[in-house]
Order: C-alpha cells, then sequence, then structure tokens
C-alpha cells in the first residue's frame, strides 16, 4: 500500500470518527505523503507523474474534506 493510500485511508477513519485529533494526524500523514511524492516524481517516468499528480489531487481534496470535518466538529463543539 502507498503512503497515499495510507493516507486516504486514515482520513476516511478520521472522518468518520470526526475527532479533531485524529483528523490532525490525517492531515499530517497525507503531508508526508505529499512529501515523499515530491521526492518520487523526480526520479519518476511521465506516466508515473502523472499518478503522482492524480494521487495528490486526491490528497487535496481529501485535505480539504478534512477541513470540512474539522469546522462541522468545531460548530458541534460550540453547541454543546
Amino acid at each position: 500500500m502507498s503512503a497515499v493510500q495510507q493516507a486516504q485511508q486514515a482520513v476516511q477513519q478520521a472522518q468518520a470518527s470526526a475527532n479533531p485529533q485524529q483528523l490532525q494526524q490525517a492531515q499530517q500523514q497525507m503531508q508526508q505523503a505529499q512529501q515523499q511524492m515530491q521526492q518520487v516524481q523526480s526520479q519518476a517516468t511521465a506516466e508515473q507523474n502523472q499518478q503522482l499528480q492524480q494521487a495528490q489531487q486526491q490528497l487535496q481534496q481529501a485535505q480539504q474534506s478534512v477541513q470540512q470535518s474539522q469546522q462541522q466538529a468545531a460548530q458541534q463543539n460550540q453547541q454543546q
């Protein structure tokens, strides 16, 4: 399983729990995955680069949804 897939799984688990701490960890994992992708990119073929770009887009989408989840969690905390 790639770093990207691991990060995505972490994000999905974090979103399911809506636990702000878990969401933060998932974000860190995503950032690490992005760094790894950038390192790989310098040595990758054109085809691999395309896959990496898609993975990066998926990570960005995941990050956005994590941020939304964090905001929702924060709002719920305020309402209580």
